[in-house]
């Protein structure tokens, strides 16, 4: 801990509590402030600590980690954005000196925590409505059709999403798919159902199915 005693931060924790409470946009909001209490606790320890040794970046990191709390609480992008005022005014309020210098990068720190949170968790929303069944469309009792446009840029993650399609295409019965998207999604999709047996079409045409990958079956499990 640093030079203040516990209690004084104690009391600037429940001052900066309170404060948010006032910003507050909904009940979602408050739920927020009181689960991300122990985040806090650590921003107010590391926005008064004057040791030499102490890395500013400890700071940073874990007003970032604040932001992404919040986040993941679901709360209002107001209430991340304004949460260091509320901060700076307990820490006044109680008499507590900080350095002032720590102000600005802490409130930049907890909008790039929320904000990459934010995006992370929209980037998986768009990535499921490609997951299985959402993806496909029953034609008959033994065909399916397949959208492959999954946004998938990495290799691996394009390759495990074929893998997992393939397999739950099989298992329900399926005999032949028809694919359309993407060249390289098909492609993928087109090796790991060759490899359960299901017949590929691509563009209403017949279509070959590519290389094997065996060491992709345990996806198949």
């Amino acid at each position: 801990m640093s030079a203040v005693a516990i209690d004084p931060l104690m009391r600037a924790l429940a001052a900066w509590r309170e404060h948010d409470v006032t910003r507050a946009l909904h009940p979602v909001d408050r739920k927020a402030i009181a689960s991300t209490e122990a985040a806090r606790a650590l921003i107010l320890e590391l926005l008064t600590s004057t040791a030499i040794t102490r890395d500013p970046r400890d700071l940073w990191s874990a007003c970032a980690r604040l932001g992404r709390l919040l986040a993941d609480a679901g709360a209002s992008p107001s209430l991340a954005a304004l949460t260091i005022e509320g901060a700076i005014r307990a820490l006044e309020d109680t008499g507590i000196p900080h350095d002032e210098t720590r102000d600005a990068p802490a409130r930049a720190s907890v909008l790039e925590g929320y904000v990459a949170a934010m995006r992370e968790t929209e980037r998986g929303v768009a990535r499921s409505a490609w997951d299985y069944p959402s993806c496909t469309v029953k034609l008959d009792a033994e065909t399916v059709a397949v959208a492959c446009g999954c946004p998938f840029e990495d290799g691996d993650a394009l390759a495990n999403w074929a893998a997992k399609v393939a397999s739950r295409i099989s298992r329900d019965g399926f005999k032949t798919a028809i694919l359309s998207g993407t060249d390289e999604a098909k492609s993928e999709l087109a090796d790991a159902l060759a490899l359960v047996g299901v017949d590929v079409r691509a563009d209403g045409q017949d279509k070959p199915a590519g290389s094997k990958r065996w060491l992709r079956l345990p996806f198949w499990k």
